[in-house]
């Protein structure tokens, strides 16, 4: 069991508890907008090791905006040391110099990372960093509209409805031969995280029943409940929230 170092860390004082995968704007900033500050996330098996990272990143550098840890455990037992960085130019150097530093306690030189939601690793290098993760609040707010519209168009994978989503969040369908359908849209995510967001019974009334069969004539056969002025719609394990502007 590790104990809690009191007088400073020494070379791999951590070792064989800190992941070498991390992860880049995956969790939401609690110093500013996600648009000007990038959280980088490190799992730490047990308790007191993660609290060693944070308070060694959060002294150690000057660019470090904020360190934090999760209140508890994950359901596998570990830990989540957050770090909040300006989202500037300058990331890719200071990736590069806080890795360094870490590597050197947790005895971690191969260090990989993950954007967003996605489940793709790809390597650390500051190329790396340049090619995959957006420096500026402009190309961030860019390309997490990729990253939805292409998590959009994989759910919406029945009948023959195109789909995109614009910067102002207006979802537009089209089907050949019945017209488009647009809608705003307000999340995707995991079908039990999505569903607690949406407090309130089923909408049963025949305006609300209507228009659920409607839809599931234009998207294809989901499962979709109308939730006070809200469409909940099901694809297996995953789910996305509407709300009607014209159809």
């Amino acid at each position: 069991m590790h104990k809690l170092i009191q007088e400073g860390l020494r070379h791999e004082d951590l070792k064989d508890f800190v992941s070498e995968v991390f992860t880049v704007d995956h969790f939401k900033s609690k110093m500013g907008e996600d648009r000007d500050v990038v959280v980088i996330g490190f799992r730490v098996k047990e308790k007191y090791p993660a609290i060693d990272l944070m308070e060694f990143i959060e002294k150690g550098y000057k660019f470090i905006l904020d360190g934090d840890m999760s209140s508890g455990e994950e359901n596998d037992g570990q830990y989540q040391v957050f770090v909040e960085i300006e989202r500037t130019p300058q990331l890719p150097s200071q990736l590069r110099e806080l890795l360094m530093g870490i590597g050197q306690l947790c005895g971690c030189y191969e260090w990989k990372f993950r954007y967003h939601k996605s489940s793709n690793i790809v390597e650390f290098t500051e190329q790396a960093v340049l090619e995959n993760i957006p420096l500026t609040p402009a190309d961030y707010e860019m390309k997490i509209l990729e990253v939805k519209n292409h998590d959009i168009r994989e759910f919406f994978d029945q009948g023959a409805t195109s789909v995109s989503l614009a910067a102002d969040n207006t979802l537009t369908f089209n089907k050949p031969f019945a017209g488009d359908v647009t809608a705003k849209f307000i999340s995707i995510g995991d079908y039990a995280d999505v569903k607690q967001t949406l407090p309130g019974a089923v909408s049963l009334d025949e305006s609300s029943q209507s228009q659920v069969l409607f839809l599931n004539k234009y998207l294809g056969n989901y499962d979709i409940h109308k939730i006070n002025d809200k469409f909940l719609i099901r694809n297996k394990t995953k789910a996305v929230v509407l709300e009607k502007t014209h159809w």
